[in-house]
């Protein structure tokens, strides 16, 4: 399963319509493609503090946007994408995601370096996730601390890639560890990173979850925020007055470009086409594109595909951009030439929605 369906543009960044289930498979079809290719891949768990730091810093915002993966880590950001009119499946929790990696693991040999958190739990991490998962290959090195992401010890380097890991799982924190990801991937070698926060601490119970329950209705944060107010309450607080008039304002602008152009693809071979097209043309599909898988299929196929995508003087609503941002992601993690006709004059392209796509 390989990017069934478009990403949701969530403040213009892509999140990845995968659920809890679907992204362990495209996190280990990463690893295996930056294996044979010797690339590497981010993969970002985005909440709504990650959302706002990203807001107040353009650095951040454009890791955000040039991930390989962002995944909904909060139910606030799925509810931003069903109001955007591009539902995404459910949250998928960077807590949940660890002990499902490290499942994996067992499973197919998926080799996994956890770096960071306190020397005490990463050795009750240690013990726990042996004890569940019997014959997983992973280790956990809890690490120096780390004042600067982007000025890291050669030696703390060194041994992070003498693991020889598949997947890299860093505990640092927001947007330290994305901005440790960003700055060191190319040379630690691994195919892919994540950052993972302080899922640690929430296996081991350092930090308590709030009951399934409470998660389904999606207000964990709001049972966070009652178990550590000193260290969570005033974040959250800044976190709503940033997030809440934002995705308003954001609310806006989307129904303004609903009227944009739509995005026509065309397979033809090796040869694939995105062109922007009037609003309503004929043989356009917004939702369920036939030639949509077709196009994911010519990218990932092995063969030598080529992506083209030409605008003219339209302008692309957002369900057309986000499957622009789909498609050159596809592309870059493949390998794939891309291409452009016009986008750059858009009135409004992809990069003021918010992505910068590198085209």
């Amino acid at each position: 399963m390989t990017d069934a369906l478009p990403p949701s543009l969530v403040f213009g960044v892509p999140i990845s319509h995968v659920d809890n289930d679907s992204v362990v498979d495209r996190i280990v079809e990463l690893a295996t493609l930056g294996r044979q290719r010797g690339t590497t891949h981010q993969v970002a768990t985005v909440n709504v503090d990650f959302l706002v730091n990203g807001l107040g810093d353009a650095a951040v915002l454009s890791i955000l946007r040039r991930a390989d993966m962002c995944l909904a880590d909060g139910m606030p950001v799925v509810w931003a994408a069903r109001a955007f009119g591009a539902p995404l499946p459910e949250r998928v929790a960077g807590a949940d995601l660890v002990p499902r990696l490290i499942e994996a693991s067992a499973r197919t040999g998926l080799r996994i370096h956890i770096f960071g958190s306190s020397a005490d739990v990463a050795e009750r991490s240690t013990a726990l996730l042996h004890e569940r998962y019997p014959g997983a290959r992973f280790s956990i090195d809890p690490g120096p601390m780390i004042p600067d992401p982007t000025h890291v010890d050669d030696d703390v380097l060194a041994s992070i890639a003498a693991t020889g890991a598949d997947v890299l799982l860093v505990a640092l924190g927001n947007p330290k560890q994305e901005r440790f990801i960003t700055t060191h991937r190319e040379r630690l070698g691994i195919p892919v990173s994540i950052g993972v926060g302080g899922s640690l601490d929430m296996l081991t119970g350092e930090r308590r979850r709030a009951p399934q329950a409470v998660q389904r209705l999606g207000l964990e944060w709001v049972y966070r925020a009652a178990q550590e107010p000193q260290r969570l309450g005033r974040r959250y607080a800044h976190d709503i007055r940033v997030f809440v008039p934002h995705l308003l304002r954001e609310l806006r602008s989307v129904r303004g470009r609903r009227d944009g152009a739509d995005l026509a693809i065309t397979v033809t071979g090796t040869e694939i086409r995105a062109d922007l097209v009037p609003n309503g043309a004929d043989g356009v599909h917004r939702h369920d594109d036939p030639a949509w898988g077709d196009a994911v299929s010519s990218i990932t196929g092995g063969g030598d595909a080529s992506l083209t995508i030409t605008s003219g003087s339209l302008a692309p609503n957002d369900l057309a951009a986000a499957r622009v941002a789909g498609l050159v992601v596809l592309a870059r993690q493949h390998g794939v030439t891309v291409s452009s006709d016009g986008v750059d004059a858009w009135p409004h392209p992809l990069r003021p929605l918010g992505l910068d796509l590198g085209i």
